[in-house]
């Protein structure tokens, strides 16, 4: 039984073309599902780490908000970890901070889908490459407790082909366009592609040169868009609810 709906507030800091692309996709995501979205938009030149850091400090006391996002990218003159630590651990439904209660939306939404497709984990050697603090490092320890024999890799390994032509699945996150061609693969491999990049003309690619990897047969990789990019919307949606029930279930409104 829901006693309200659940709240999610959306801090954004300047006006990011892709940040607001992104802020209209989670409204609508909201709406869709029952939840209130609130777009809380700050200017860069008016604001500083101090000003921002005190409206999140606020949200996190504000018992109608449930979740709490700072959208990403920011601009450079504010202190990224400042800000993401002024979210309380039991609305960073984005999970960043290191003691938040909830995965990372992303390497969630990743693990999710295996599950939900019945993929055997146990044994399958699994690469993961790029290094964030919220998708590749938190990823590799999921698959890790999922059973997989994982590797971490970056853009800049050595040999990195015989890396990605060697494993049973390949998850690029490194934010360069195109950059594994069909060379870089095998067949029969699950490829899920993280990879988000705007062009000049606004156009998505993501990190897998899509067209030219299709070609081996046998091999599945997720689009770009259409792939990752909603498994984190479902992952955001779903650490917003459970941060409502747990607010609802322990009395805290």
């Amino acid at each position: 039984m829901l006693y309200r709906q659940p709240v999610l507030a959306v801090v954004q800091i300047g006006d990011d073309a892709a940040s607001s692309s992104y802020i209209k996709g989670k409204l609508k995501d909201c709406e869709e599902v029952g939840m209130i979205c609130r777009h809380i938009h700050l200017g860069e030149k008016e604001n500083d780490t101090y000003s921002v850091s005190k409206i999140l400090l606020e949200l996190s006391e504000d018992v109608d908000y449930d979740g709490i996002i700072l959208q990403l990218p920011i601009p450079d003159k504010f202190d990224l970890p400042v800000l993401q630590n002024c979210i309380s651990s039991e609305k960073d439904v984005d999970g960043f901070r290191k003691d938040s209660l909830f995965d990372p939306c992303t390497p969630k939404g990743i693990i999710e889908w295996l599950d939900d497709n019945k993929y055997d984990f146990e044994g399958k050697r699994a690469i993961v490459i790029g290094r964030s603090n919220i998708v590749g490092k938190p990823l590799v320890n999921m698959l890790i407790e999922k059973g997989a024999t994982v590797t971490s890799c970056n853009s800049k390994t050595q040999n990195l082909k015989e890396y990605t032509g060697n494993a049973d699945l390949v998850i690029p996150a490194i934010g360069k366009p195109k950059f594994f061609s069909s060379s870089y693969f095998y067949t029969n491999q699950v490829i899920i592609d993280v990879g988000i990049n705007r062009d000049e003309n606004g156009k998505l690619w993501g990190d897998v040169d899509y067209d030219d990897v299709r070609r081996w047969g046998n091999t599945y990789v997720t689009p770009v868009p259409g792939g990752v990019g909603l498994l984190t919307r479902i992952a955001l949606l779903q650490n917003t609810f459970e941060a409502y029930r747990r607010k609802i279930e322990g009395g805290l409104n």
